[in-house]
């Protein structure tokens, strides 16, 4: 008789328990969809939603005339104290949209083609299914220029975690690519060599993969709304206060932290294929590297002698180091970014 009413009332708990979570679920889906359409009013799409095969992604281009120029985005985490702390991996936001190219594609509309996108899961793209990584990406921006379409071949610019996707492309899909410029290159392998990442290095794939389904499902039902958007500073040089203040956002997004953890789930993978990729030939390259990067020296140095590699790629490779406060370049240093974009598409156009 007791252990009849034991099961019973545990029953009753587990009944009660799973409909607490269910109106949990569905009231997280609700203010969720309700939150982004808000979100869609307050910064309304910027470029056009392309569909890749049951999901879209965004691009917007300006200008004209080849080589086209593909502006890809990272996240800034790799250049951060998250190499010895990585509580502050998400300080600087997730993987940035492709409206942070703004100010650089309007310079370099006056010389050629000039797009940036969102990568899955960024700015107004849809996120993408596991894995995140880099060939990942490759894939999803070769099918997003067949469908747009943007003729090729390409020059890819890619910035910070983004330049791992620039490689691995040029290595998929090489007669697409004539040149690259890639910016403050970041390989997640510099942070899993920490002690703190050789403890990310060693855990089980499938654990990454659980992370990437909970980071899809948290943004589903909104938890990452639950922590705000850190204000805003004075916008960068090239960009106007509104402009600025919707890449902020963009960059703090609750997506945007959802596909950081999806990025962060296929760091081991990105850093495996790009070191894979192998050379670029005789394609011009330039390594645009910061000079003033805010890290730990031991780390600074390895991230030095990785610059240094990378202009070892091609035999037209030159590596250019910006000096002075500038260490975002992106944002601190945009004309020289947009100086090496202009000296590879001039070598492009000499070489073809």
């Amino acid at each position: 008789m007791i252990a009849a009413k034991w099961k019973t009332a545990a029953l009753a708990v587990t009944i009660a328990g799973a409909g607490i979570l269910a109106l949990a679920l569905v009231s997280g889906l609700l203010y969720e969809q309700t939150q982004r359409a808000r979100d869609r009013a307050r910064y309304p799409q910027i470029g056009r939603s392309i569909d890749i095969g049951g999901r879209t992604l965004n691009i917007d281009c300006a200008g004209a005339g080849q080589p086209a120029v593909i502006l890809e985005s990272g996240a800034n985490w790799a250049l951060s104290s998250a190499v010895h702390d990585p509580r502050t991996i998400f300080s600087n936001g997730g993987p940035r949209p492709g409206y942070s190219w703004v100010a650089i594609q309007r310079a370099l509309a006056t010389v050629t083609t000039v797009c940036w996108y969102d990568r899955a899961g960024s700015g107004w793209s849809d996120p993408g299914p596991y894995p995140r990584d880099s060939a990942s990406h490759a894939r999803d921006l070769h099918s997003l220029l067949r469908a747009a379409p943007v003729p090729g071949p390409y020059v890819l610019v890619g910035e910070s975690s983004a330049a791992l996707d620039a490689r691995v492309y040029a290595n998929f899909y090489p007669s697409d690519v004539a040149g690259l410029v890639l910016v403050n290159w970041a390989d997640p392998a510099l942070f899993l060599e920490t002690n703190s990442g050789k403890r990310a290095k060693r855990m089980p794939q499938l654990i990454y993969q659980s992370q990437d389904a909970m980071a899809q499902l948290f943004n589903m039902v909104g938890i990452y709304r639950l922590g705000p958007v850190p204000p805003a500073p004075a916008p960068p040089k090239g960009l106007t206060a509104v402009e600025w203040n919707t890449i902020w956002f963009l960059t703090h997004s609750s997506k945007a932290v959802s596909a950081l953890m999806q990025d962060i789930a296929s760091w081991r993978l990105s850093s495996a294929e790009a070191r894979a990729a192998g050379n670029l030939g005789g394609r011009p390259l330039i390594v645009l590297s910061a000079e003033n990067v805010a890290a730990p020296p031991e780390f600074l140095a390895e991230w030095t002698k990785a610059q240094s590699e990378l202009a070892r790629l091609s035999v037209r490779a030159r590596q250019i180091t910006v000096g002075g406060d500038s260490s975002d370049l992106l944002y601190d240093a945009p004309d020289a970014v947009v100086e090496a974009v202009r000296q590879v598409v001039a070598e492009v156009r000499v070489l073809n």
